[in-house]
């Protein structure tokens, strides 16, 4: 804690802390749980039209049933210890679901690694299946981005879904003459300090921050769901939160505060995992799988019923009553009394940075042979099929998933309570944010939102996770705003509310740092099967690209075939408009409406050739056309036009020729006819591909490297 915030807690306090509140207030003031540097800058987004953004997880309305969504992330810990890190970043994001008495049912992942270390790959990924695919939820989706940019600062941001009648959901916040209880594993050491550990920049030796890595059990967390929804459908239970970042502390402060009540804890009624420890260790640990409830004192009994039933370990460890005082009692003294509104409510920056000029390496040979181009782009394993990460995760557990992963361009899950479905996308752009943060947060709101519509679901809402390294620099402080304010401004123009996220700071170490990456979930619904979509063509039918047109002009920085084949950053980045956009939805929902389209897929990583290829690889059949027309153009132009990741287009297939071209021609949307579907090779403008080789390659480069790395 520095002089400047210690001076200033204790001129709130008109005293000084002791030895206790000085723990209380380093994790509850902390960049992790208080948000010092991103506070002022969150209050931009758009909070209209979603469900309790407040809570532990916002989310939209669907019938009379909410469907809760938030992102988390655990870069920190998956650095020291990927396993762990992994596992307790999916166990804390189901319990933000789970506190608000919804059902969790799918998780999302978006990853963030350099190949030079296959143990945080293979750790992190382990992690996730191991903790997942235990507690019981589907694993639907995400991304997996390889960049040396996060050699040693892995990215794990992670992402929960959850759905709950709209009358059954329970706030976090307490109210007076309430009991405190807390359900789930015994408290223990694990992971005390967490939350300070993950406002500040790694350390060098990572051996030594294992400490503060939490440790979690899958086993229990099943448990612990069942018997968190049995206890939230008592009419008598008035709140609920679950332990996450700073533990009991954040927890029990957070639902005083906002429910305006004092609150006391005796920590000699917790049941601890290991004997002496200290007041300030009972409330810092981050172990997993807790609950804490405030109810009626007519509840309890029941309660305790419902614990001992799912064989979990229950204490009754404190009270509310008239005030705004946080106390901790031990061994029967009290060792601290502190006003509740100066805990929850820490000192705020303001950033003002000035931003540095940001120069990129512009030195690239742009006559690469397309052959080869295209060889290079396939086997690239950000570009190449995530097939090794998914297969090792259930995507089918709990009988929701509609469409399985990579089969279309957000995952399908069944709402059977509402008798619709679900559509959800986790994504990131982390090198166009680098070369304009503000338009590169633009165009990765943009990305989720096609996503949902080459799926046919229409995008209701989003969560964000926005990772970043030290906000008190100015280079990171200017770009940190840049991208909120272009995410803020581009929900605000589409009408879709921002209903919860994270900020992850401090990804940094040494002389390396991240790129600033705007990671983003979205979800949506459409109403029946009949409107859902695949990435999947067939045999006979006609490919058209719809939207923006190939041309010469068709490079966008930081592009994927930018950093494949050059090992270059910059360039502009461009995103199309509202009118364009919403234009392209109608056109793609209408067309599915005539039964005109049969399948789809929005132009984004690899550009029109890299979307091609992948719902080629999917669908299993060839294709003969033409990518780039009739027009003399010199290899670096076809090179351009072939991978350039211009926005507002999509590809899609249908077995009428005519009857598309006809309502695309009478409507004025532009789209070019690009060929058919047919045999078992890739044809175009000359060149000629085995669909089997690349298909080989496109499936196995990311097993093929880590084999030999």
């Amino acid at each position: 804690m520095d002089d400047f915030i210690k001076r200033e807690i204790e001129k709130r306090l008109k005293r000084q802390m002791n030895e206790l509140e000085r723990h209380i207030f380093s994790a509850m003031w902390s960049e992790h749980c208080g948000y010092l540097h991103s506070k002022n800058e969150l209050k931009k987004f758009n909070r209209i039209g979603a469900l309790f953004p407040d809570e532990n997880a916002g989310g939209v309305k669907i019938g009379n049933w909410g469907v809760f969504f938030k992102t988390e992330s655990h870069n920190h810990p998956c650095a020291v210890e990927p396993y762990q890190g992994a596992a307790t970043g999916i166990g804390g994001i189901i319990r933000d679901i789970l506190a608000l008495n919804a059902r969790p049912i799918a998780l999302l992942n978006s990853l963030k690694f350099s190949f030079s270390q296959k143990h945080l790959i293979e750790g992190v990924t382990r992690g996730i299946s191991d903790y997942g695919n235990s507690c019981g939820i589907a694993d639907v989706g995400g991304e997996v981005i390889f960049d040396d940019n996060y050699c040693d600062l892995p990215l794990v941001n992670v992402m929960a879904l959850g759905i709950a009648p709209i009358n059954e959901v329970k706030l976090s916040a307490a109210k007076e003459d309430c009991a405190i209880v807390l359900l789930g594993s015994p408290t223990g050491l694990d992971g005390v300090g967490g939350a300070a550990f993950a406002s500040k920049e790694l350390n060098s030796n990572k051996s030594e921050e294992k400490i503060h890595v939490q440790i979690g059990d899958p086993f229990v967390k099943k448990k612990l769901i069942e018997a968190t929804l049995e206890i939230l459908k008592l009419d008598d239970v008035v709140a609920c939160q679950d332990c996450g970042a700073a533990g009991l502390l954040s927890s029990t402060t957070e639902m005083a505060y906002k429910g305006k009540c004092s609150l006391e804890l005796d920590l000699d009624k917790l049941h601890l995992a290991v004997n002496n420890m200290s007041a300030a260790q009972i409330l810092l640990s981050e172990t997993q799988e807790r609950m804490v409830f405030a109810l009626k004192k007519s509840a309890i009994e029941k309660v305790f019923k419902i614990a001992k039933k799912f064989e979990l370990e229950i204490s009754e460890i404190g009270k509310t009553f008239k005030g705004g005082d946080y106390i901790i009692k031990k061994g029967g003294k009290i060792l601290s009394k502190t006003p509740l509104d100066v805990i929850c409510n820490p000192y705020v920056y303001n950033l003002c940075p000035k931003k540095p000029k940001q120069v990129f390496n512009k030195e690239y040979n742009n006559e690469m042979d397309i052959v080869e181009a295209v060889n290079k782009v396939v086997s690239n394993p950000e570009f190449a099929s995530k097939r090794w990460f998914f297969e090792q995760w259930d995507y089918a557990v709990g009988g929701r998933t509609f469409i399985p992963p990579q089969k279309a361009g957000a995952a399908a899950l069944k709402l059977f309570e509402n008798d619709c479905f679900i559509g959800v996308c986790m994504d990131s752009k982390p090198r166009f944010c680098a070369l304009n943060p503000y338009l590169g947060a633009k165009s990765t709101f943009l990305e989720g939102y096609r996503n949902l519509i080459s799926s046919g679901f229409e995008p209701l809402g989003l969560t964000n996770c926005l990772n970043f390294a030290n906000p008190q620099k100015d280079d990171v402080g200017a770009d940190f705003i840049e991208a909120v304010d272009g995410l803020a401004d581009i929900s605000k123009e589409f009408s879709i509310p921002v209903v919860s996220g994270n900020v992850s700071f401090y990804n940094e170490t040494g002389d390396s740092k991240i790129y600033p990456t705007v990671t983003i979930g979205m979800v949506g619904s459409c109403k029946s099967e009949k409107e859902l979509i695949e990435a999947v063509f067939s045999g006979g039918e006609s490919v058209f690209l719809l939207g923006a047109k190939i041309t010469p002009d068709s490079f966008v920085g930081g592009s994927l075939y930018q950093k494949i084949l050059f090992n270059f950053l910059g360039g502009r980045v461009d995103v199309s408009n509202y009118d364009f956009e919403i234009k392209l939805k109608n056109a793609i929902f209408e067309l599915r409406k005539k039964e005109l389209l049969q399948g789809a897929i929005d132009v984004s990583k690899g550009g029109v050739l890299g979307a091609l290829l992948c719902v080629l690889f999917n669908s299993d059949i060839g294709f003969c056309g033409s990518l780039l027309g009739d027009g003399k153009y010199t290899n670096s132009q076809k090179l351009k036009m072939l991978f350039g990741e211009i926005e507002g287009r999509y590809i899609f297939s249908t077995k009428d020729y005519e009857g598309a071209k006809q309502y695309l021609e009478k409507n004025k949307i532009p789209f070019m006819h690009l060929g058919e579907c047919v045999g078992d090779k890739i044809k175009f403008d000359g060149f000629e591909f085995e669909l089997s080789e690349l298909k080989n390659k496109y499936f196995n480069s990311i097993s093929d490297v880590l084999d030999r790395v």
